[in-house]
């Protein structure tokens, strides 16, 4: 066998030892992703949870949070205000003003309502289906390792589509977000902070004010709606 056969087979062996590694490494990240998604679906199958998000934007904060009991969501906002759905038809309340919005729940553009599944977009991946997922565990540009914040043990994967780079710390033991950090490189580094918790929200949580001495408009026109015999009012309290 000549010395350049030799050569050949040796670089061709090693080429097999390392596609054979990172078929390995593929399958570990593929497999942990999956154990991931596989809790958040069945967090989602609870319909009752708590989302608190802090926001920092270099030196500003910004705060939501997030109600949802079987089929209604609130969200509140740093402001004061805060969204109100319930699947059928959608609010916008400024209860210090007496007024609320109609909004239209049909509209792509209009503001982000709390819903079933609001916290699974926080993980990278969970909207893809199950070959991109896969995709995106042998992406070289994809990076899971362990971590540690505030001493909770945490998952942290790096992904980096479009340009953006995303990084989430996931707590190994409930699998739920607890910090994110997103940003390209020539934008400032968006930083998510998560408090999240379920069988938490209760009634009170969520309903509506009396709305008898609200004012009603139509958010997009701004327009009073003088008709409000449309308006939702059974689950008012």
């Amino acid at each position: 066998m000549s010395k350049k056969v030799k050569f050949g087979l040796i670089v061709l062996l090693i080429l097999i030892i390392i596609a054979f590694i990172l078929g390995i490494v593929a399958i570990y990240r593929f497999t942990l992703i999956q154990s991931i998604f596989k809790k958040v679906d069945e967090n989602i199958a609870i319909n009752n949870y708590y989302l608190k998000t802090i926001v920092t934007d270099g030196n500003n904060n910004f705060e939501t949070e997030a109600f949802y009991k079987d089929g209604i969501g609130k969200c509140v906002t740093s402001n004061g205000l805060y969204s109100w759905v319930d699947g059928k038809n959608a609010y916008l309340v400024d209860e210090e003003n007496k007024k609320i919005y109609v909004l239209d729940i049909n509209d792509e553009n209009a503001i982000t309502l709390v819903s079933n599944d609001m916290f699974s977009s926080v993980i990278s991946g969970y909207n893809k289906n199950i070959f991109q997922r896969f995709l995106l565990a042998c992406d070289l540009k994809t990076k899971i390792k362990s971590d540690k914040l505030e001493k909770q043990e945490c998952y942290m994967i790096t992904t980096n589509e479009n340009n953006i780079i995303k990084t989430v710390w996931i707590d190994k033991e409930s699998k739920n977000p607890i910090r994110a950090e997103l940003g390209n490189k020539n934008e400032s580094l968006l930083k998510y902070n998560y408090e999240l918790k379920f069988n938490s929200t209760n009634l009170e949580d969520i309903i509506l004010p009396n709305i008898k001495d609200y004012t009603i408009l139509d958010y997009k026109s701004g327009e009073i709606i003088l008709d409000n015999s449309n308006i939702d009012t059974n689950v008012v309290d």
